[in-house]
């Protein structure tokens, strides 16, 4: 019976020793992970690591995965993001060159690009894009000063500006924001344009200005090319006209001297009928269709009303008489009164 209640004994004090052992273990085990928690960090896709001792910078990790260091407050990672963001400025007033104040909203696209240095200078990206807003609306002032608002609001394409005031704006920018903050400024840009409500009129008037311009443009353009065909027109015309002129001159010239060969010809076989063939034809131009003279007839161009030549009336038949004469004819130069078609 004695030696029964000795063995339970020793197996009850065993037993606690166990789960001791047990329980160090797994206080060890959870001490390690522990530690080895504190130990480790791991840098994501997208972003960079700087590691500090107390406070002073160590290391800069620039790759993902899983990196250790001494546990805090020894050692300290410092996560930043180097992803591209899109900031929008708040709405700013500004004023042109000719005094006309417009309200812009512009937006900056940026990113880090030396974490050591945009964690010592800004540390967060709030107060990065603070210092962002301050600068790009120091220098949207500035530059904006410099054109006219004809640089941002115009019907002629040709006065549009904006694109050269944002290069201006980021390139200024952006080298601040890279030697001061460690950030790179990668496009400024202006995103709308609003106009104060005395400013409306005036905005209203340039345009109105601006397409009178471009209709007298358009106008003066219609004119000259009405002008030049007009001229074309005309230079033309005198053209065909000279040459019609020239053509009518050397016909009248061939007629004239066909005519004369055929005068010549005509006189050749019969001088005396031709002589008597032009004086009627002086006649019928000196006698209009409605006329009665009295003139002398011994004396051309009248004087084929007396008779025919001697020539023509040699070829007259012998059974015709010959013309009566009297003394009168033989004596003197007679009279003739010859109608002509026409009352007296």
């Amino acid at each position: 019976m004695a030696h029964h209640h000795h063995h339970h004994r020793d197996h009850s004090e065993k037993l606690p020793l166990g789960r001791l052992l047990f329980r160090v273990v797994l206080a060890l085990i959870i001490v390690g992970l522990l530690v080895a928690y504190s130990m480790s960090f791991q840098v994501t896709e997208g972003y960079n690591a700087v590691v500090t001792r107390f406070g002073d910078p160590k290391r800069v990790i620039n790759e993902a995965g899983l990196f250790w260091k001494w546990p805090w407050p020894i050692e300290q990672a410092h996560q930043v993001d180097m992803r591209r963001r899109l900031h929008n400025t708040p709405y700013t007033a500004t004023f042109t060159r000719d005094r006309k104040n417009v309200v812009l909203l512009s937006y900056v696209v940026w990113r880090v690009e030396n974490p050591l240095l945009f964690l010592q200078s800004v540390g967060n990206r709030e107060d990065a894009e603070a210092k962002l807003n301050s600068m790009v609306v120091n220098k949207k002032n500035f530059f904006l000063g410099r054109y006219e608002l004809s640089a941002l609001v115009s019907t002629n394409s040709d006065q549009i500006k904006s694109e050269e005031i944002e290069q201006a704006i980021l390139q200024d920018v952006a080298d601040d924001a890279r030697v001061k903050f460690g950030i790179r400024v990668e496009q400024v840009g202006i995103k709308r344009i609003a106009y104060p409500e005395e400013n409306m009129a005036a905005v209203l008037e340039q345009m109105r200005a601006e397409r009178k311009a471009e209709a007298g443009q358009l106008r003066a353009e219609g004119e000259k090319t009405a002008s030049a065909v007009v001229n074309e027109a005309l230079v033309r015309k005198a053209e065909i006209v000279s040459k019609g002129s020239k053509e009518a001159g050397e016909i009248r010239g061939r007629a004239a001297s066909e005519a004369a060969q055929i005068y010549a010809q005509a006189r050749q076989l019969d001088p005396e009928f031709y002589r008597f063939w032009r004086e009627l034809q002086s006649l019928k131009k000196i006698l209009g269709p409605k006329s009665t003279v009295i003139l002398r007839t011994d004396q051309g161009p009248f004087k084929p009303l007396e008779g025919a030549p001697e020539s023509l009336r040699a070829g007259v038949q012998s059974d015709q008489p010959p013309p009566a004469s009297g003394p009168a004819s033989a004596g003197r130069p007679s009279s003739s009164a010859t109608p002509t078609g026409g009352s007296r």
